[in-house]
């Protein structure tokens, strides 16, 4: 019998990031410019400020079923029809009581691009409680959900539209306090600063990685690029989502490109799926931030108390979504120092090394093989970034990561 491998994601999610970063908000940047439906690398828009939130659930939030409206706004419930495919779809029965909204698949089932019928989508609107329970429920099947156009989003209005897909942590990561947005646990991402210089954003990962000419985001094991991962594997409770929206765009590159592991692993053949549901992955921030900064001087590295208060956690390769019981490949992160079988120990000297020299053990090669083939273009999507784009990812089901841009 096959084991089955879960994590356990708190009932709510772990933590929005609203980062209005400039330029060098990348990752937060790249998913509002999808104007087509194209299975692979789909290149639209461009982009340069962002903010990013994460949370983590383990079940639906629960929601009245009559939810109140933000003063002003009508909020009607949709019906949504299910299914998906590589070309434009509208999901709903139309009706004086029932709000349509349009869903464009952009990779077969993966990612769904969300749009109002009748009126676009405003910030004010997507706070409605019962709208959100169906963004939610899109969000779950699709893997990422894209909406375009949130120019006049604020902070407070990020933070709310989250809480419809978890409880929004406070936690945004030992050494980016100087990051945060006061009032909300909203990180900026990108290259902001304060009048004196001071850097008051977290600096994007991902300089020099640049798309090459074909667009293709797959992964490239000669140079390691670009660099796939999970969001927060290595925090207690790791983000079940994380929200990025942009607030300014690079006039080129930065891109965010995502790509499936539930599709991933339900193509690999049983014995590799039989050989990676033992192991598990090593996952510290400390080694994170020593391997990131070794190429990004700018980037923080935590304080001998700081990493001694965030500990190596362990998440296993494997994972079961919990609300749709897929399987899917999980703990692929710059965080993740070694791959193991489940309760194998690993010494303090080895976990030294990894966390103050910024090295990976070779087992990590584990992950690394398995990469071009899940990020190739039958899994993946590429997102290009405007002003007021919001994407919404499901860590436990997805993989993303960031390109270069002149920063």
């Amino acid at each position: 019998r096959t084991r089955r491998r879960s994590l356990r994601f708190p009932a709510m999610a772990q933590g929005h990031c609203f980062a209005p970063a400039l330029s060098s908000a990348t990752h937060l940047l790249r998913a509002a410019a999808f104007s087509r439906c194209v299975p692979g690398p789909v290149r639209r828009g461009q982009p340069s400020r962002a903010v990013a939130t994460h949370f983590a659930l383990s079940s639906t939030p629960s929601l009245p079923s009559h939810a109140p409206s933000p003063p002003g706004v009508t909020c009607r419930r949709f019906r949504d029809g299910g299914g998906g495919g590589s070309s434009a779809r509208t999901f709903g029965v139309l009706s004086s009581e029932v709000e349509a909204l349009r869903v464009q698949t952009l990779n077969g089932t993966f990612g769904a691009l969300v749009e109002g019928v009748h009126a676009p989508l405003t910030p004010a609107a997507l706070r409605c409680a019962a709208l959100g329970a169906e963004l939610r429920a899109i969000w779950v099947r699709s893997g990422v959900l894209v909406i375009r156009g949130l120019e006049s989003m604020t902070p407070e209005d990020l933070a709310a539209i989250s809480g419809h897909f978890g409880i929004l942590s406070q936690d945004v990561g030992a050494g980016r306090e100087h990051c945060t947005l006061p009032g909300v646990p909203i990180l900026r991402i990108g290259n902001v600063r304060d009048q004196s210089g001071r850097m008051i954003s977290q600096p994007a990962a991902a300089r020099g990685n640049l798309l090459p000419a074909s667009g293709s985001c797959q992964y490239r094991p000669e140079e390691r690029l670009p660099v796939w991962h999970t969001d927060g594997t290595f925090m207690a409770v790791p983000p079940a989502g994380s929200a990025l929206f942009c607030r300014r765009a690079p006039p080129e590159g930065a891109e965010t490109c995502f790509a499936d592991m539930a599709a991933a692993w339900e193509a690999l053949a049983p014995q590799e799926q039989a050989s990676l549901e033992e192991l598990e992955c090593v996952c510290s921030l400390a080694h994170h931030d020593a391997k990131i900064s070794l190429k990004v001087p700018d980037y923080p590295r935590l304080t001998p108390e700081e990493r001694t208060a965030n500990p190596p956690r362990r998440v296993p390769v494997a994972l079961d979504h919990p609300s749709t019981g897929r399987r899917a490949l999980y703990g692929a992160n710059s965080s993740t120092c070694r791959v193991l079988r489940r309760g194998e120990a690993v010494s303090a000297e080895d976990m030294d090394r990894y966390d103050l020299e910024g090295v990976e053990h070779e087992s990590v090669s584990i992950l690394r093989v398995l990469l071009p083939r899940v990020t190739s273009r039958e899994f993946t999507v590429v997102w290009q970034w405007q002003e007021g784009d919001l994407v919404i990812w499901d860590n436990r089901s997805t993989l993303h990561c960031a390109t270069g841009y002149d920063q």
